[in-house]
């Protein structure tokens, strides 16, 4: 079953100090919150408010096959434990700007800001602002397995992909 995010204690985005930043592109695991889901003509759209995953739920999802290829996810940042980690920051939404920048008409991105559930803490917000925002309905996330960090600590591998591009395989 799944439950609403309740503002309160274990809510990602009510404690910032005491939990953190929010990484907007996480495995589904129990305990995440599903930020929204990949819908057909390549939109993604925003579950608000966020709802967070059960055992159950978390289960079935992954008996079906990959679900962050369709569905998007968060929890708290792990940084250093994450493969995307650069030392000092998030990989992914810098590589993502990068990739719009060298080809703005490739993936068009709203001008206005989706509603989201986890601004407040999201790491690609805190890092990036509003162009984080406006990139972040054009990328699912495909978790592909743990590895080890050079530290030798496990991490998410992971591999971003624009709506766009996993549309037109």
């Amino acid at each position: 079953m799944t439950t609403p995010a309740q503002p309160g204690e274990d809510s990602p985005h009510v404690d910032h100090d005491r939990q953190g930043l929010t990484c907007p592109s996480a495995p589904c695991e129990s305990g995440a919150l599903l930020l929204g889901v990949a819908g057909p003509g390549k939109e993604f759209g925003y579950i608000t408010p966020a709802v967070r995953v059960s055992d159950e739920l978390a289960a079935k999802l992954q008996a079906r096959g990959s679900p962050e290829r369709r569905l998007r996810f968060a929890q708290p940042c792990v940084e250093g434990r994450c493969i995307q980690w650069t030392g000092s920051r998030c990989g992914v939404i810098d590589s993502i700007l990068d990739a719009r920048i060298k080809h703005p008409t490739a993936h068009s991105a709203p001008e206005a800001l989706p509603r989201c559930a986890i601004r407040p803490t999201c790491r690609w917000f805190a890092q990036s602002g509003a162009e984080a925002c406006r990139a972040c309905p054009l990328i699912l996330t495909d978790v592909r397995m743990l590895e080890q960090t050079p530290s030798g600590s496990p991490s998410v591998s992971s591999s971003v992909l624009y709506l766009a591009e996993s549309h037109d395989r």
